[in-house]
């Protein structure tokens, strides 16, 4: 087959140096080994989650089809959300969905990992709500160690993520503040539109 399309009988062949244009010394074998089908099947690729397993760490999905994970929700997805304004989806898959979590924070110094808990005597179970979200949470007294009162504590959601990176950058000792502010009481001006 191979002399057939005029090369050796025995599949080796002279092969000329693409740097230099000399000729290469050795004989190489030019030819196929084997062919191997290739399989590409939806039953092959298709992954399905509602619930499961998640990272101990960051609270979020884990991610791989083998470890029973989430399909990742990347830079280009939340890109193509912002782009077409759909603000409340965004905030559904990258937030409620994925690592919900309350947090206390001093709106006095800004805070966020210095909250701690007084205990009280009566355990009552209050409802927030919080961006559209129902949370039950123990009725606690939260008090700030930086500023020792407990008068500017407020109740924020948030990414897990973001008290994370808030732990590790307290690690290096960078300090992050947080200025809290309710959006209902300030809407927005259109003069600058």
């Amino acid at each position: 087959m191979l002399a057939s399309y005029g090369f050796n009988h025995h599949g080796t062949e002279v092969l000329y140096s693409g740097l230099f244009g000399t000729e290469l010394q050795f004989e190489i074998f030019i030819g196929p080994v084997y062919y191997q089908r290739l399989r590409h099947m939806v039953s092959d690729k298709f992954q399905v989650r509602t619930t499961g397993r998640i990272d101990q760490v960051t609270k979020q999905p884990i991610g791989g089809r083998k470890h029973g994970g989430g399909i990742r929700f990347g830079e280009m997805e939340r890109d193509a959300l912002l782009a077409h304004g759909a603000s409340y989806l965004l905030h559904d898959r990258l937030h409620t969905c994925s690592d919900y979590h309350v947090a206390d924070v001093c709106s006095l110094c800004g805070s966020l990992l210095s909250a701690t808990v007084i205990k009280s005597d009566t355990q009552k179970k209050s409802k927030r709500h919080l961006l559209g979200v129902n949370t039950v949470r123990p009725a606690k007294n939260f008090t700030c160690q930086a500023c020792q009162t407990n008068k500017g504590m407020e109740t924020v959601a948030m990414p897990y993520v973001f008290r994370y990176l808030a732990a590790e950058l307290a690690a290096m000792n960078i300090k992050l503040d947080l200025r809290l502010s309710n959006r209902r009481e300030a809407p927005p001006s259109n003069e600058s539109c």
